[in-house]
């Protein structure tokens, strides 16, 4: 099965060096508009003109603005999410508030936030924390559903209250459910916070991304894409080492 892996990634990186490599090629081969699709040489050049041009401080306030908004949005989703697996009761009472406010595109939101916080980065960080939130709570809430209710009654049969039930079954019973989630909810909310960026041209990967087209500097909205991508790669990267680390029985090898 190591061996499989190992060829997969190989495959994989096969792949994405032949798709670069054409790509060099056809471009200053003017098969394709170097315009419109500059050689990957080019782009990667351009990163030293970007470090340049305060890069990571860039990168940095993004980062800042992401994982506030996690963290403000993911912990209360996966705790009610939790909650309203757990008891029916309580999914009575939240699900309509719910089914009313998820479907609301959070982008929309966010000249509410700056009225109510002001143009600061509080409003971004509130839009980026309601994006968040509900992914979390929805497959939060899942998790805990899908749990057998055998397990509850053993836990029950040896003499174990609900502490007991929430630490040693709803918990990592619906672990795998809400680093799914928390994954989702992690590329919204990275989609969300560059989004805001352009909105509002503050500093941050989507003012790069958003100047480079107004001055059809080309090179520099590829990098732009690139480090969200390499920020995306990174998320994805480390939900599924926690994965495999906190529910081994469930990770696939």
């Amino acid at each position: 099965m190591r061996s499989e892996k190992t060829t997969d990634r190989i495959i994989v990186a096969a792949i994405a060096v032949f798709l670069i490599a054409a790509w060099e090629v056809s471009s200053r081969n003017e098969w394709i508009e170097s315009l419109v699709f500059p050689p990957p040489s080019r782009i990667i050049a351009n990163f030293a003109t970007l470090w340049r041009n305060d890069l990571l401080s860039n990168v940095g306030l993004t980062l800042t603005r992401f994982l506030g908004g996690i963290i403000v949005g993911a912990i209360p989703g996966i705790t009610l999410g939790l909650g309203i697996g757990w008891s029916t009761r309580m999914r009575r009472i939240v699900d309509p508030f719910i089914a009313a406010i998820h479907p609301i595109p959070k982008i929309v939101l966010f000249p509410l936030f700056i009225v109510i916080f002001g143009i600061n980065e509080w409003a971004k960080m509130a839009s980026v924390a309601l994006t968040v939130f509900f992914p979390c709570l929805i497959n939060s809430a899942a998790g805990a559903r899908e749990i057998s209710p055998l397990y509850f009654e053993v836990v029950r049969s040896y003499g174990g209250n609900r502490a007991a039930l929430f630490r040693h079954v709803v918990l990592p019973g619906s672990l795998p459910m809400i680093l799914s989630g928390l994954r989702i909810a992690a590329n919204l909310g990275l989609l969300v916070t560059v989004a805001i960026e352009f909105t509002v041209t503050s500093p941050g990967i989507g003012s790069i991304i958003w100047m480079a087209l107004q001055t059809m500097r080309i090179e520099d909205l590829y990098a732009g894409v690139v480090i969200i991508a390499l920020i995306g790669i990174t998320i994805s990267t480390l939900i599924q080492w926690l994965l495999r680390k906190l529910t081994p029985w469930q990770a696939k090898p």
